[in-house]
């Protein structure tokens, strides 16, 4: 499965999934978008802000990972969404916004076996 085949069965997942994309290393966003009708609740240079952050938040957490192990997936809730990032490979990391009310193990669950099947 390619990166953009990844990004639209995220999006099917649930009617909750807001957006699908995946960052590269450097928090570039190389494929992804929002669920049809629905909005960023962030600008265009602040959602580049966010997926900066949370490639550099994988990249520190790595720093760890020799004593822990690999990190398989990060929440952030905030009160108006819900951010679940999934290192895909060693390059790149899949971030998923959702509503706040979502049941993050049932999308993670599928994102799992998504992952698993390509």
């Amino acid at each position: 499965m390619n990166l953009d085949e990844l990004c639209q069965n995220v999006l099917k997942i649930n009617e909750d999934v807001r957006f699908a994309g995946i960052l590269d290393k450097n928090g570039q966003l190389v494929s992804g978008r929002y669920k049809d009708g629905l909005a960023s609740h962030l600008q265009s240079n602040e959602s580049k802000m966010s997926f900066h952050y949370a490639s550099k938040a994988l990249e520190s957490r790595k720093n760890l990972s020799h004593r822990v192990g690999k990190e398989k997936f990060a929440i952030v809730e905030f009160e108006k969404v819900k951010l679940i990032s999934v290192p895909v490979d060693g390059n790149n990391l899949l971030l998923v916004s959702v509503e706040p009310k979502t049941s993050h193990d049932q999308i993670l669950d599928s994102v799992f076996t998504l992952l698993n099947s390509s």
